[in-house]
């Protein structure tokens, strides 16, 4: 039971893969506020019957869980601005570049080890991403220079609030972070509705069935990278690489569903991340 974390970071990892090609349906149907408010309100709600001891926090740890909310949010904003030109399969692979970013403040701000395979797995992730790069996708827009920023500015805050989750569960529970978290990007991303004045189509967001489904799979594997976190046996640079095991599932929504070209080659860079995976963690 001391290595459930592994597990418990896995399901994160497959369902965050999962919520990437649900992004960029839901973006056919409603805008990217529109969804990120009502995205995260309906994960809020999911929160509100094991809320509990919330209010009871001090209110500094409180403010700790707005910092990382805000971070995430931008986050999020960099994410739908990468995913509306370039193609599921080709920003999943891009992702995997948090992992650098997680590895260093592992490494420099909680003291964990580097080891040498965590050093090969790095290594192997950082080639599958250059070899991704190398083969241009006919299904994308044309990758220009704001949008490569946006993507490696997302993976940048990402790591960030990865790193905070490990803090943070040291002070608290994980349904007292989820809810507070919850909530303030609610009413981050309802402030930035209210302030570009962008008007609602409440008919197409009962329609775009992807807001629910995406918002039930923020909960579920939230709660579990939580988990994950409060474990004292878990480490940031290594939930990092296991979480990178969401490329399948990009991968391959961007093949059966999106159906993009190059999956073979994409393939074959999924397996070379993969293969750094497996060296980290059981070498």
């Amino acid at each position: 039971m001391e290595q459930i974390w592994i597990l418990f970071t896995l399901i994160y990892a497959l369902l965050k893969g999962s919520r990437e090609g649900m992004k960029k349906a839901a973006l056919k149907k409603s805008s990217a506020n529109e969804i990120l408010f009502f995205y995260t309100l309906i994960g809020f709600l999911c929160t509100l019957p094991t809320c509990g001891t919330a209010f009871s926090m001090p209110p500094l740890h409180i403010f700790c869980i707005f910092i990382k909310a805000a971070v995430v949010c931008a986050a999020w904003f960099c994410a739908f601005k990468a995913l509306t030109t370039m193609s599921v399969s080709l920003y999943g692979i891009m992702d995997l570049s948090r992992m650098i970013f997680s590895t260093m403040l592992g490494v420099f701000l909680l003291g964990e080890s580097f080891t040498v395979p965590k050093a090969i797995g790095v290594t192997l992730v950082i080639i599958g991403l250059l070899l991704a790069n190398l083969k241009k996708d006919t299904s994308s827009k044309g990758m220009t220079v704001s949008v490569f920023i946006a993507a490696i500015l997302n993976c940048f805050l990402n790591a960030v609030s990865g790193t905070m989750d490990k803090v943070l569960m040291g002070f608290m529970t994980s349904s007292q972070l989820q809810f507070w978290f919850m909530l303030f990007m609610t009413l981050i991303y309802g402030a930035v509705l209210l302030i570009t004045k962008e008007k609602i189509s409440i008919k197409t967001l009962k329609t775009n069935i992807w807001v629910p489904l995406m918002s039930i799979s923020l909960f579920i594997g939230d709660r579990f990278l939580f988990e994950a976190n409060a474990n004292p046996n878990s480490q940031v640079t290594l939930m990092t690489v296991i979480k990178q095991s969401s490329v399948i599932v990009t991968v391959l929504t961007g093949w059966l569903i999106f159906k993009e070209k190059h999956i073979l080659y994409k393939l074959m860079c999924t397996a070379i991340v993969l293969a750094g995976i497996f060296v980290a963690l059981f070498a």
